[in-house]
Order: structure tokens, then sequence, then C-alpha cells
């Protein structure tokens, strides 16, 4: 399965103009088709979640949940943009994360005071029907409902560090023209 993840990835890098070149542990190298720039990216294929354990727990309606476990690298390994690539159990789509290695860090460090010295990252996604996604690892049932039901205008969680949409399948990030 992970194979065909992988597959399906390098399609739409084809796609959208660049080549690549495949690394170890799920970096590439990725060319601009003009030869203008390369980057380095790091691409992270969801876990099957289990929908008793990893949705929620207020009957939220989620449309996908994406499930990621990987190792800090280290600091001569950074790449340019990290890639978390799931799959739209709703209309099985991938869905696509692509979120600048210096905006994950920051994220993450918020998240955890011993971010430094952690080398293994769990991270848990939630897409809601209204194609905003949000970070949700270690949400507790209170803060499911306190950040994420949707009230008159918006979700506590919108424009916060828990909101990632600005990142959904945001691809002209890639771009540095």
């Amino acid at each position: 399965m992970i194979q065909s993840f992988r597959k399906v990835f390098e399609e739409k890098i084809f796609e959208l103009g660049y080549s690549l070149s495949n690394q170890q542990g799920g970096f590439y190298i990725l060319f601009e088709q003009n030869l203008k720039y390369f980057l380095d990216v790091r691409l992270i294929i969801s876990e099957q979640p289990n929908l008793s354990i990893h949705g929620s727990k207020n009957g939220l309606d989620i449309q996908a949940i994406g499930l990621f476990k990987f190792n800090q690298p280290l600091f001569y390994q950074d790449p340019d943009f990290y890639i978390f690539m799931f799959q739209n159990r709703y209309n099985q789509r991938i869905e696509y994360l692509i979120i600048p290695n210096d905006e994950l860090k920051k994220r993450l460090s918020l998240r955890s005071s011993d971010f430094e010295r952690q080398k293994l990252f769990r991270i848990m996604f939630w897409l809601m029907p209204d194609n905003s996604i949000y970070d949700t690892t270690r949400i507790s049932p209170e803060g499911e409902w306190y950040f994420l039901s949707k009230g008159v205008n918006e979700r506590m969680a919108d424009k916060g560090d828990m909101d990632y949409t600005t990142f959904l399948n945001n691809w002209g990030l890639l771009n540095r023209s």
C-alpha cells in the first residue's frame, strides 16, 4: 500500500512539472522543470487510523484522518517541506499537507517543551467536511468540543496553531518564482 501511495505522489509531482530523485527514508529532491531550483521534501504517508480510537469522541463529522509517525531528521537532513499524504475515505481522494519545514518546527515546538530532544513525532490531523484541517494530536473530548465544534461563525481553532487549512493541497507553496 505504501508503494502505491508513493507512486501516486510521484505521478503528482510529474504532473506539477517537476522531476524528482528518490532518496532514502521518504526524502525526495524535486527539480523545477527549467532547472531554476530544486527542493528537498520529505513524504510522510499516513498510517491506517482506527475510527474508534482516532475519531471524534463527541460525534463530530470528520471526512478523513491522517495519522503520522516519523523520526526527526538530523539537522543536516532538514527538508525544505514536509508533505503529509493521506486518503479521504469520504470521496477516496488523496489529500496532501504541504508544510514548510520552519513552520512545522515552530508549531511542533509550541506543542512540546521537549521538542529539541524529541526523536519520534506523532501527529494526527482531522479533515472536516468544510475542508478545514486541524492538528488533533492528544486532543481531549473537552478540547474537541471547545476548539472544533463549529459555532455561529467559526471554530475556536480557526487561524490558530491547530489550523493547517492553508497547507491543504496547496502545491503553490513549492513555487519559488
